[in-house]
């Protein structure tokens, strides 16, 4: 109020209200990628967590730079929705917002999407201090800074300064971290040496129809004994896959003109076994089952059972219409 008072206020807050209509496109894209950075990282799969991040910050970038060059070509159009006389200082104030504000989307995408990329690795510095310097830090900083010498270009500065503060901490995090610059995506993300399986860690099995289903067993409990796993946790994973396949098929595999698939991975790393079930059927989460057998043993199916009584760990998502089934044994 000191610096831009009520026409400034006026200014931002309508610039703000159409700004709002565009934001949910990168916080949808990042909803996503959320999902899939789980899934990844579940799976110790570490060529699909850098091609996620790839999609992202090139692709993803890139679409937000076109809609932001879209919200700074209508500027004039955006601006006359709520101001007529040009001659008005709030007009001018109001569309230089509609042309400095779009500049910071492209970077939020990236401070944004790294942020959610430490809390799905459990990264202390992403997850809770880049979240901090983002805002608190970036924009209210420079903009004590930047209002009082040029009025209300300062505060649409200090949100685009506010992107570019968080992408230098980025790239200052991953260079102390590797303690070179990252000069490629992979290394931006710093994924730590122990993370990910070889080809002789993993099995992937696809199943299209309850014949198949037989063979899954004898694949998944070869594949434990040529990794030294004892007998019984072979069998019981074995069982366990071979059961929840053929449910999906059972229950799943409905006549909706689908061409339905499941696809199997188990994946050994130290001393776990961990088992993915990806299908495109209906939605379906098993953990509920899961609980409900707990509660009464007479419920659910063997397979459920069997998951319930031995699984460290289970976790479901339903993710861009498939079902995702991990379990760790």
């Amino acid at each position: 109020m000191e610096y831009v008072g009520s026409v400034g206020l006026s200014a931002f807050a309508a610039v703000n209200s159409v700004m709002a209509v565009f934001w949910p496109l990168p916080f949808g894209m990042l909803a996503v990628t959320r999902m899939m950075l789980g899934v990844s990282i579940g799976e110790e799969d570490r060529k699909s967590l850098v091609e996620i991040n790839r999609i992202v910050l090139i692709k993803c970038f890139l679409l937000q730079c076109v809609v932001s060059l879209f919200i700074i070509f209508m500027s004039g159009p955006f601006t006359q929705m709520f101001y007529r006389d040009v001659m008005d200082p709030v007009f001018n104030i109001t569309a230089m917002g509609f042309r400095m504000m779009p500049l910071c989307m492209p970077l939020a995408v990236i401070s944004l999407h790294f942020a959610c990329y430490g809390q799905a690795m459990q990264d202390k510095f992403l997850s809770n201090v880049l979240p901090v310097i983002d805002g608190v830090v970036g924009v209210v900083a420079c903009s004590f800074v930047f209002i009082p010498v040029i009025k209300m270009n300062g505060l649409y500065l200090a949100n685009i300064l506010n992107g570019v503060i968080c992408c230098l901490v980025v790239l200052a995090y991953a260079t102390a971290r590797i303690r070179h610059f990252p000069w490629d995506i992979e290394s931006m993300l710093v994924i730590p040496d122990s993370f990910g399986v070889s080809e002789n860690e993993r099995i992937d099995i696809s199943v299209k129809e309850m014949s198949e289903v037989t063979e899954v067993s004898e694949k998944v409990v070869n594949f434990c004994k040529s990794r030294d796993i004892d007998r019984r946790r072979s069998v019981f994973a074995g069982l366990a896959l071979e059961e929840m396949a053929g449910n999906v098929i059972e229950h799943g595999f409905c006549d909706d003109k689908k061409n339905h698939s499941i696809d199997i991975r188990v994946i050994h790393k130290g001393d776990d076994i961990i088992m993915r079930i990806k299908d495109n059927c209906k939605s379906f989460n098993p953990i509920e089952r899961i609980s409900l057998h707990e509660k009464n043993e007479d419920f659910g199916t063997f397979g459920i059972k069997i998951v319930g009584n031995t699984a460290k760990k289970v976790q479901y998502q339903n993710l861009l219409g498939l079902n995702v089934l991990t379990i760790k044994n």
